[in-house]
C-alpha cells in the first residue's frame, strides 16, 4: 500500500499537511482538490491501496473501502 493510488485517469492521495484528508487529482498532479474532508470514524489515513475501481485504507481507527473515489467509505470488518 502507499499514500498515492491510481482510479483511471485520477490520483488520489493522502494530504501531506492533514492525514484525516484525502486530495483527488484529474490533471497528473498539477493541481489537487479535497475530496475527503476527513471524520472521527475513519481517523488518521495511513495507507492506500486499490483493486479495480476500489480504494482501500488503513487508518488510526481500522481498514476502509470506497467505490467513489474516496468521497464514502465503508468499514471492512476480518
Amino acid at each position: 500500500m502507499s499514500q498515492i493510488v491510481y482510479i483511471g485517469i485520477k490520483l488520489i492521495k493522502i494530504s501531506p499537511e492533514n492525514p484525516f484528508q484525502l486530495l483527488i487529482s484529474d490533471n497528473a498532479g498539477i493541481s489537487w482538490q479535497i475530496t475527503f474532508y476527513g471524520s472521527e470514524v475513519l481517523g488518521e489515513f495511513f495507507e492506500l491501496g486499490k483493486r479495480n475501481l476500489t480504494v482501500f485504507a488503513k487508518t488510526s481507527k481500522g481498514r476502509f473501502r470506497s467505490i467513489s473515489e474516496g468521497r464514502e467509505w465503508s468499514e471492512i470488518n476480518w
